[in-house]
């Protein structure tokens, strides 16, 4: 090993353990009569070695990145339906003092076999990619992008399950919002306050139960 090569790793030794408010440090490279040589840092060479001294300056380390705290997540201006009581299932009231029924619901059916609902029969068209080929008749050889506009396909959630189907798309639209990141928050937390409020103000959420009940109570007196 050469000796430029010994004094580069007796700088790097010191430059690891010289400490954080460290600036300058100072090697002595101490040779004894035998001719071995041993390396200290910020001492001197016994008597009777021969002895060489370098001055190494260090920077000022850079303070510890510290991420940012993580944002709150806003606080919706409803409840979440996942810490709401436990209620009887219901279907849609009939009476005419009860609230109205939520909105009709579709299922609806993506050309990958994935779901969704919507409140309308009519899903914006998809473009569903098509296999194209290339050089050679061969898929991938520089053949390019292709794809056809679909629509998805889409059934009328029955009557009997609609209160059911709804409180099932809440807990879902209540889901994707509390576990979503960064930006997708708050337009997740908004489409849940939408979807709550139209639920809970409908025959099939907390109001409907309790014009249930009140009609329950009035036919048992009568």
């Amino acid at each position: 090993m050469t000796r430029s090569a010994v004094w580069s790793i007796a700088l790097a030794c010191a430059l690891a353990s010289g400490g954080s408010q460290a600036v300058t440090t100072v090697i002595y490279r101490c040779t004894d009569a035998a001719g071995a040589v041993t390396f200290q840092n910020g001492k001197a060479c016994p008597a009777g070695h021969t002895q060489e001294r370098r001055v190494v300056e260090m920077a000022t380390p850079m303070p510890a990145f510290v991420s940012p705290p993580a944002a709150p997540v806003a606080a919706p201006q409803v409840p979440l339906i996942s810490r709401l009581p436990a209620a009887e299932p219901v279907t849609a009231l009939k009476d005419d003092d009860a609230p109205d029924p939520p909105p009709a619901l579709f299922a609806c059916r993506v050309f990958d076999n994935s779901t969704y609902w919507r409140e309308d029969d009519t899903p914006p068209l998809r473009c569903r990619p098509m296999q194209t080929v290339g050089i050679g008749g061969l898929p991938g050889m520089e053949a390019g992008q292709a794809c056809e506009q679909v629509a998805d396909v889409c059934e009328a959630v029955p009557a009997d399950a609609l209160c059911s189907t709804w409180e099932t798309r809440v807990r879902e639209a209540e889901f994707r919002w509390r576990y979503a990141q960064g930006r997708a928050q708050d337009p997740l937390r908004l489409e849940y306050e939408q979807l709550f409020t139209t639920w809970r103000d409908s025959s099939c959420g907390p109001a409907g139960d309790a014009a249930s009940a009140q009609n329950q109570r009035g036919t048992d007196a009568r």
